[in-house]
């Protein structure tokens, strides 16, 4: 299922490209891609957190609520009871500022602009939001409960000393 969505963004990656100077008024133009999304939006809630309390940090757990709303709100998909971070607004302004002055489009930026062409971006029907959604945030399926995190099984010890205790001094 991955593999599917990936070949629908590839796709729609490539019929941007042979249509960017329509849809947009940069002569040169990045496109994100998830990670670089995400690091983007990391950048700007720790900015955002400097401007209202003084440090440049976030909590990893800050980040991943702010992205998951993020990703509902920017793809117009429902909320449904999704917690949001404070300054959210604001967040989201310096991103969109970023990307701006960066001359860069992040992925549902491409996609918004790539279903402008109707006529001429067919494969932008082989991918919804939702497919686009769970393609940005690493999911495998649609079906998939967004509680599962991806949890890489512990090492084994050769020796069976896995239950044993390391003193620190």
């Amino acid at each position: 299922m991955a593999a599917l969505h990936q070949r629908s963004v590839l796709a729609m990656i490539k019929e941007f490209r042979r249509n960017w100077h329509t849809l947009c008024d940069s002569e040169r133009i990045t496109v994100c891609g998830a990670d670089a999304m995400l690091l983007a939006l990391q950048l700007c809630t720790a900015e955002n957190s400097r401007q209202h309390g003084g440090e440049f940090t976030v909590s990893l757990s800050d980040v991943l609520l702010t992205w998951k709303h993020f990703l509902h709100e920017k793809l117009n998909l429902p909320f449904g009871t999704m917690e949001v971070i404070d300054h959210y607004e604001d967040i989201r302004r310096t991103y969109d500022s970023f990307l701006k002055n960066s001359n860069m489009l992040d992925l549902i930026d491409v996609y918004k602009k790539c279903s402008v062409l109707t006529s001429n971006c067919e494969n932008n029907a082989n991918i919804s939001a939702s497919q686009l959604r769970d393609f940005l945030s690493g999911r495998q399926s649609a079906a998939e409960d967004e509680t599962d995190l991806c949890v890489a099984p512990s090492p084994v010890s050769e020796h069976g000393q896995d239950n044993e205790k390391v003193n620190c001094e």
